[in-house]
C-alpha cells in the first residue's frame, strides 16, 4: 500500500462523509488519513487532519497529544489506531470511492501528494458548518 494514496483516499472519503453530515465516519477517515500522512512524512497534512477532528470533537483522544506524530508514539493511541484500522483498509477505501464515482488516483502532474491532500482538506475546512 502506498501511504500517499491511502492518505488521499481517506481524505476524499472524509469529505464525502462530511457532505453527508456523517461526522463519526468523517473523523475516522481523517484519523486514518493522518496516520497515513505521518507514515508518508506529510506532517502538515496529519496536523490538518488532527485540527479538523478536534474542530468537531474537541475531547477526542488525539487532542491529548501535542501532534499527530506524538500521538502515534503513545501505546494507548497505537492500540486505538489498530482498532481504527479495522474500520477501513486501503482496498475498502478504493472500493468505496469507486462506488461513489470518485477517483482514488494520483494528483495532477506537477502537484505533490502533500499539496493535493492539503488542498482537499482546505476545501473540507471551508465547507464545515459553524
Amino acid at each position: 500500500m502506498n501511504s500517499e494514496a491511502a492518505m488521499v483516499a481517506c481524505i476524499k472519503l472524509a469529505a464525502l462523509s462530511q457532505d453527508r453530515q456523517q461526522w463519526l465516519p468523517r473523523d475516522k477517515f481523517l484519523l486514518l488519513a493522518g496516520v497515513a500522512a505521518v507514515e508518508a512524512g506529510a506532517r502538515p497534512v496529519a496536523e490538518q487532519c488532527r485540527t479538523l477532528v478536534l474542530s468537531h470533537n474537541p475531547q477526542h483522544l488525539i487532542g491529548s497529544h501535542s501532534s499527530f506524530a506524538a500521538a502515534l508514539e503513545n501505546p494507548d493511541f497505537q492500540a486505538f489506531v489498530r482498532q481504527l484500522s479495522r474500520f477501513c483498509s486501503y482496498e475498502q477505501a478504493e472500493h468505496l470511492l469507486t462506488q461513489n464515482n470518485l477517483s482514488a488516483g494520483r494528483p495532477a502532474e506537477g502537484i505533490s501528494w502533500d499539496d493535493y491532500a492539503l488542498l482537499l482538506l482546505q476545501r473540507m475546512d471551508l465547507r464545515e458548518p459553524a
